[in-house]
């Protein structure tokens, strides 16, 4: 029995523009379930925006994006669980201390309050 293949990202036409500056114009991929994906191009391709967009950091203008077949738009809590990203370079804000960094980090992803203390205690090896 052959395995069926699904997309585990679905992005179609997405647009992101910053005023005149077009960031990402129609851009549209798939990535199957299983694969490892790289998203490679000039620095000011649109690279950086599109991540964002799919990580739910970014409000896109236009288009559509699904992960594991959920729209990011009708259910951002959910598919930002859902979204690993290694970037090149740090994304640490220097002027920060590393706890602020964790803190912001994981407010991106819903974690706040008595539960990012709860995962920091964990992290630490106090729980």
């Amino acid at each position: 029995m052959k395995k069926v293949e699904r997309n585990i990202i679905e992005v179609k036409h997405l647009k992101k523009h910053f005023g005149q500056v077009k960031a990402v114009d129609d851009v549209s991929f798939c990535v199957k379930e299983g694969e490892l994906f790289a998203f490679l191009g000039l620095n000011g391709a649109g690279k950086s925006t599109t991540i964002n967009v799919i990580a739910g950091i970014l409000q896109k203008d236009s288009g559509t994006v699904l992960i594991d077949g959920i729209d990011i738009d009708a259910h951002s809590e959910a598919t930002k669980t859902k979204v690993g990203i290694v970037f090149q370079n740090s994304v640490l804000d220097k002027k920060l201390t590393a706890y602020d960094n964790l803190s912001l980090k994981a407010a991106l992803y819903g974690i706040r309050g008595k539960e990012f203390l709860v995962k920091i205690k964990r992290i630490n090896g106090l729980t």
